[in-house]
């Protein structure tokens, strides 16, 4: 396929997105049965952009969820969150909080992340409207890579560090700070600083019908049936990463990037997805990536592999981490492999490994 086949492709894709925030950065890709899409826009504001309009959407939200507390309340409540740490939350309870507020128009970008998730402090940068979307269009199966949910197993599952490990000097970064919010918040166990997210992408149904609502796409959830029980399933099969270094033709290629904080210039905490369409297959890798300067390295892994033409998608979803004095790292190199983490990454052990089919034929049996 030639550039200008390609972009008009990319015009005309028959799949309506329905994303907050979508920007002129936008781009589709058609084929086999399947429809990619990308999106790459700014980060999301640090505050409210519209707080008249927000407080008083917040307070109706309230109202209809049958809290009589009165706005004052509300901004007492959210002062708190912030300053005490971020609440844990359930599955179900994120799931509930994101149907009702994620497409509410009402409000903006900033104030949906703070309702959703009510953490104590967002990465530096989180790409409110960053993502990659896959559509397969005779089942209608959508799997999504977005900023949202990415930041969700930080509130759900908090990974932070292992016991005993602290920031490099510590004790004196923290006496240095002590009037300083985030530092408070850094010190809160509520907190998961390191912003560490296991997220595997965002599994839904969706009808291709352009009159259905973006509310109507039923979210699939992997410890409840159809995911637990037919779509998805464990296999011993693995990805030829081998295969794939193989040099050949890419119709489609992006990177997404979804979040990335500095840790208070103590390293860095980046999540991003990047997907390469080959003639024959596509791939996509979504990478959590965590450096603690001169501490501790963890990589959280998705892969996804599919042929076209098979009726399965290969998943693989892997834990990597070791403390920095672990690595062994060459003396001559290890400065410069602690900063790129494509390097870096084969000289950090696996700690867990799932691997599993996403079969497709079993979506349109149930």
């Amino acid at each position: 396929m030639d550039a200008k086949q390609q972009q008009s492709t990319m015009r005309h894709c028959p799949f309506s997105p329905g994303t907050i925030g979508l920007s002129a950065d936008h781009q589709h890709y058609e084929q086999d049965e399947w429809l990619f899409e990308t999106n790459r826009s700014h980060i999301l504001n640090s505050k409210c952009t519209s707080s008249f309009v927000c407080n008083k959407t917040r307070a109706s939200m309230m109202k209809m969820a049958g809290d009589d507390q009165s706005k004052n309340d509300a901004d007492q409540q959210q002062q708190q969150h912030q300053s005490t740490g971020t609440p844990r939350k359930s599955v179900a309870e994120y799931l509930d909080l994101k149907r009702r507020v994620y497409y509410e128009r009402s409000l903006c970008d900033y104030c949906k992340y703070d309702l959703i998730l009510s953490m104590a402090h967002l990465p530096d940068m989180t790409y409110a409207s960053n993502h990659l979307r896959l559509v397969h269009k005779q089942s209608g199966l959508v799997i999504e890579f977005n900023a949202l949910d990415a930041l969700a197993p930080i509130v759900i599952k908090s990974y932070g560090l292992p016991v005993g490990l602290k920031v490099s000097a510590s004790e004196a970064w923290l006496r240095a700070r002590m009037n300083c919010e985030y530092t408070q918040n850094v010190c809160n166990a509520d907190f998961d600083w390191t912003f560490s997210t296991d997220y595997s992408g965002t599994i839904r149904l969706h009808s291709l019908d352009k009159s259905s609502s973006p509310m109507e796409a039923k979210e699939l959830r992997e410890d409840e049936p159809p995911l637990s029980e037919w779509i998805i399933q464990p296999t011993d099969e693995r990805i030829d990463l081998e295969k794939l270094k193989i040099h050949k033709q890419i119709n489609f290629f992006d990177e997404i990037e979804l979040f990335e904080d500095e840790l208070a210039d103590h390293g860095v905490a980046q999540c991003s997805v990047k997907i390469r369409v080959h003639p024959d297959c596509f791939y996509i890798l979504c990478r959590f990536f965590l450096r603690v300067d001169r501490v501790f390295v963890r990589y959280f892994d998705t892969r996804l592999y599919h042929e076209f033409g098979s009726e399965y998608l290969l998943r693989e979803r892997s834990q990597h981490e070791s403390t920095v004095a672990d690595l062994n790292l060459p003396v001559h190199t290890a400065q410069a492999l602690l900063i790129h983490p494509q390097e870096l990454f084969g000289h950090v052990p696996v700690k867990n490994l799932l691997v599993d089919k996403i079969h497709l034929s079993q979506i349109k049996l149930n």
